[in-house]
């Protein structure tokens, strides 16, 4: 059950769903331990999750990359570890995009909120100051104090307002968006020209996704492997080890992929055209292949 949540929170991740992988969030957050297959029960934390999920844009590349880590982790057996494992995860964690400081704790008091009260009281006193001689009654000043922090209240509610009426029409525009149906799966060829297409633009990035896109269909394409979008891509190796060729094809391609496109490895003109070496030569080495 545990693992089909984190696979329901992975999905909603790629597909930018924020109302499901909040509903997702919800289920794993409340779970505080996992009995393993070996019987061994293991403690989990996922706060984080509800922790992104506080900001009014979260950044799905990394909730979906921490979640298909949590996934991989859950399809390792305990033996596959290497030795060097947790300095591996080290590097990782220490490396962008997980090396982002935690600058905005949930209890922490907003810095405008925190300013307008100090300019609020500012100028309660510059008010208050010319009032403090006899002519003013000390019943009229508390008048006009009062009046004073009334409007201000005003003010902040009005803010509060604003705010919320902006955030409803963003969870609103999500909802719609999810509601619109996922985007149609394109053919291993028209993926390869688009990957052409952004590398000419200049996009070498996104150029890179598109082409290791484009070799997982048309492993597909040619019953090799089939493509599902769920799956992570430790899981495609996974089920690759019935083919030793496949396997040792699709490694490096699968790797380099990890390191530009989550581990936000800079890529050029060369890298990208080394990269499409990689996708050449695991087409033509799998030409005659069947699964």
């Amino acid at each position: 059950m545990y693992e089909s949540w984190l696979r329901e929170a992975f999905t909603a991740a790629q597909r930018s769903d924020r109302i499901g992988l909040e509903a997702a969030a919800e289920r794993l957050t409340s779970v505080t331990a996992v009995r393993m297959s070996d019987g061994t029960v293991v403690s989990v934390d996922n706060a984080w999750l509800q922790e992104a999920l506080s900001s009014p844009t979260p950044d799905f590349s990394v909730i979906t990359a921490r979640l298909g880590a949590l996934i991989d982790a859950r399809a390792l057996p305990a033996s596959s570890a290497p030795a060097d494992a947790l300095e591996r995860l080290d590097r990782l964690l220490a490396a962008p995009p997980f090396d982002r400081p935690d600058d905005r704790p949930e209890l922490q008091t907003p810095q405008w909120l925190v300013d307008f009260f100090a300019w609020l009281e500012q100028l309660i006193e510059t008010i208050l100051r010319p009032l403090e001689v006899e002519v003013v009654p000390p019943v009229a000043a508390d008048v006009i104090a009062w009046a004073v922090i009334l409007t201000g209240i005003a003010l902040v509610l009005g803010v509060i307002l604003y705010l919320l009426i902006n955030l409803r029409r963003g969870i609103v525009r999500d909802v719609r968006i999810a509601t619109e149906g996922d985007d149609p799966v394109p053919t291993a060829s028209e993926a390869f020209d688009q990957a052409s297409v952004l590398a000419r633009d200049g996009d070498y990035r996104a150029a890179v996704r598109s082409l290791y896109l484009s070799a997982l269909l048309w492993l597909d394409e040619r019953d090799l492997l089939r493509y599902n979008r769920a799956l992570t891509n430790r899981e495609y190796l996974e089920r690759a080890r019935g083919n030793p060729v496949l396997l040792a094809r699709l490694t490096p391609v699968i790797e380099t992929f990890d390191q530009i496109w989550y581990g936000h490895m800079p890529v050029d003109a060369s890298s990208f055209a080394a990269y499409r070496q990689q996708i050449e030569a695991l087409r033509r080495d799998m030409g005659a292949q069947r699964v």
